[in-house]
């Protein structure tokens, strides 16, 4: 993972993005919860446990109410470090379930947009869809009109 440090004034709007991510398959996990105490809590230098202002926040967090837009906008300019660790953090959060979901990388998309980043910030986050097209064969002429009797 991608090594970066955030002021503690990023951390309550980090704990939003992660919740989000929580968030977005639309079903909470109590693992995705855990994660993102884990993650916040190894970015806290010296840290055993969240500080109960972003145990408080994560417990309150509304995904009804949650804007990527703005929250990412609060952020302020984050460094490319600081953004693709962002990224990382969603990316391994996706995989806490065990689940593979649409929504969770359109979500990353999203605030990998929110927040600035490149083409090359996302590489090797995301799920790329590769469509593979067969030669089509050609489609048979309609059969003629049946002849009354």
């Amino acid at each position: 993972m991608t090594k970066a440090t955030f002021e503690a004034e990023l951390l309550p709007h980090l704990a939003d993005i992660l919740m989000g991510g929580a968030h977005a398959d639309e079903h909470l996990d109590g693992r995705e919860v855990d994660a993102v105490v884990e993650l916040l809590t190894g970015l806290i230098k010296d840290a055993d446990e969240l500080p109960e202002p972003l145990r408080n926040r994560i417990d309150a967090f509304d995904p009804e109410q949650f804007d990527i837009k703005r929250t990412a906008y609060a952020m302020g300019d984050l460094s490319k470090e600081q953004r693709r660790a962002v990224l990382e953090m969603l990316s391994d959060l996706s995989e806490v379930d065990d689940e593979i979901d649409l929504k969770e990388d359109e979500y990353l998309r999203a605030v990998a947009d929110a927040l600035g980043s490149s083409t090359e910030e996302l590489e090797g986050l995301v799920v790329e869809i590769e469509l593979i097209s067969t030669p089509s064969r050609p489609v048979p002429p309609p059969l003629p009109p049946r002849s009354k009797p």
